[in-house]
């Protein structure tokens, strides 16, 4: 039974330890970025701003009520509910 809590007391001192080396080779490579010049890597950054592009226009056509709501068509249901 000793043995097991031992170990537990390591787990948390191995995490830190990991996100300390994680932390430490991302600001070694922060600098490095291959992608930045790979056209696949442009292209698909132009489709992330085109799709952001989009949903703002869509969040802001939803807010100022510009789109089809269905709430408004409660009385038009067949069976008139």
């Amino acid at each position: 039974m000793a043995l097991g809590s031992g170990f537990g007391n390591l787990v948390p001192i191995a995490m830190t330890l990991i996100g300390v080396i994680s932390i430490l080779r991302r600001k070694r490579n922060k600098g490095a970025d291959p992608d930045d010049t790979d056209a696949d890597a442009k292209r698909r950054r132009a489709e992330k701003a085109e799709m952001e592009r989009r949903m703002a226009s869509y969040l802001a056509q939803r807010e100022t009520g510009g789109g089809y709501s269905a709430a408004s068509d409660r009385d038009e249901q067949e069976n008139g509910r």
